[in-house]
């Protein structure tokens, strides 16, 4: 037997790859909660409008993006995707908000060489200083830290700082740039300069997949040009599709089934659960970096201490829904950059991405790393409701009451690549490797925090078995 360790969507996935296979042995996904696809979640009304409570579109670019496609390919689903390509108003129109004011970022060549508030020069000048900039020579830093080296405090500032809160609700002075940009920082310590380096070491970028470049959804939103997609429904449904595939392939699901501990029995595990003890040739474990390390303790308290050193922050998404088409300036949302005073992160325009007829729906997430700070450890559901409110009335204008809302709090829902993470990630699969576990880590928190990078993350863990 074969466990998978969480239901979570890199769960699934690593239970479709491994059916890939056609292993003789059976595969079991063990899932702590009542329901699967861990933070893909999609709220349907009786009247047909969608919530999505967690992600809710996937990106297209590069081979993780390409294998999801792929994937959603093989499972039927071409038909019920909704895509939203390169020249759409939500892909083009991102904002910021800095003193009150809604700044649209530079989308274009032109408008990346005119000065545009906040910024007080063109982004092209920016860019210019990367080839004065030092190198610094060293194997990680600060997100923040390297940007505001090689181009300037304001692009650091205004877009960087308020991209990681927007993609990771993080602290961009905490966030690894080895992590979340190798690349970068491999060419800058190799030539000195990420704009030459980028043009030197053209053959070394990322190439397609020429296996994933023959499925012909990836190669409709190549032509297409899509930027991101969803599907009807709700992205949810990518879920519900893939479990019922799993089940009528004969993989076994435990519900309501936490994981308290795993222990070693000859050359297998012993997957403890508060139901039973299960026996197994090897485990893939798509469990939080946090949730595994207390459980896997009795095996190896190092492994455990380097697994619960990875934080995680908690989000608080508020759904708002207005009767009509209320946004003066469409767009996908704005961020809001952490030297700002505000109270969120930034808003999602989720009906201008796509539209739900006569209504106006928009995302506010608050929280993340400055969660606890800012709202304290139990603040109630009716103080999160103001704060969405409140940012939306002045920022948006809109002053009118929503009909209807949706509060929820993702406890530990993202995981913080904090300075030093690459190093923690090696020396967890080292040393699970010199302990000769038969026992491999995927998910998000060790290779992306994307669903894309999660399944990513699961395909591998499967084809290194």
């Amino acid at each position: 037997m074969i466990a998978v360790l969480g239901g979570g969507v890199s769960g699934l996935a690593a239970a479709h790859y491994l059916n890939c296979l056609g292993l003789s042995t059976k595969i079991l996904v063990i899932e702590a909660s009542n329901r699967l696809g861990g933070w893909i979640n999609s709220l349907k009304h009786e009247d047909g409008t969608i919530y999505e409570l967690g992600p809710r579109t996937l990106r297209v670019a590069g081979n993780a993006g390409a294998n999801t496609l792929a994937l959603a390919e093989s499972l039927g689903l071409t038909e019920r995707i909704s895509s939203i390509n390169y020249s759409h108003v939500s892909t083009k129109n991102r904002m910021i908000l800095v003193d009150g004011k809604l700044h649209m970022l530079p989308n274009n060549l032109k408008t990346v060489f005119t000065k545009n508030p906040p910024f007080s020069k063109p982004l092209a000048i920016s860019a210019l200083s990367d080839f004065s900039a030092k190198k610094v020579i060293n194997t990680d830093e600060s997100l923040f830290s390297f940007v505001n080296r090689r181009f300037g405090l304001e692009v650091a500032k205004y877009a960087i700082d308020p991209l990681t809160r927007g993609v990771f609700a993080g602290n961009a002075r905490d966030l690894s740039v080895t992590s979340l940009a190798r690349r970068m920082h491999d060419v800058e310590q190799q030539y000195g300069s990420i704009l030459i380096g980028l043009l030197k070491d053209r053959k070394n970028a990322e190439k397609a997949d020429p296996v994933l470049s023959k499925s012909k959804l990836v190669k409709q939103a190549k032509k297409e040009k899509w930027a991101v997609w969803s599907l009807k429904g709700g992205l949810e449904s990518f879920v519900e599709v893939l479990e019922e595939k799993l089940m009528q392939e004969g993989v076994e699901f435990r519900r309501n089934t936490p994981v308290l501990g795993i222990k070693r029995s000859g050359s297998n595990l012993v997957i403890q659960t508060d139901k039973e003890e299960l026996e197994v040739e090897k485990a893939i474990s798509c469990l939080p970096s946090n949730t595994l390390s207390p459980v896997i303790r009795s095996i190896s308290p190092e492994l455990s201490r380097l697994l619960g050193s990875i934080p995680y922050v908690t989000v608080c998404v508020v759904n708002l829904e207005y009767p009509g088409h209320l946004l003066n300036e469409p767009a996908f949302g704005y961020l809001v950059p952490s030297s700002q005073p505000n109270k969120v992160l930034g808003v999602i325009f989720d009906t201008c991405t796509f539209p739900q007829g006569d209504k106006t729906i928009l995302t506010v997430m608050m929280g993340g790393y400055w969660f606890k700070t800012l709202f304290g450890d139990n603040p109630s559901d009716e103080s999160l409701l103001d704060v969405a409110i409140n940012e939306v009335k002045e920022t948006l204008k809109i002053s009118i009451k929503p009909v209807r809302h949706k509060i929820s709090i993702l406890t530990d829902c993202i995981p913080q690549y904090v300075v030093g993470h690459s190093e923690i990630v090696f020396n967890s699969r080292k040393l699970v490797k010199d302990l000769k576990l038969p026992l491999t880590l995927a998910g998000n928190s060790y290779d992306g925090v994307g669903v894309n990078d999660a399944i990513m993350s699961a395909k591998r863990a499967v084809l290194s078995l």
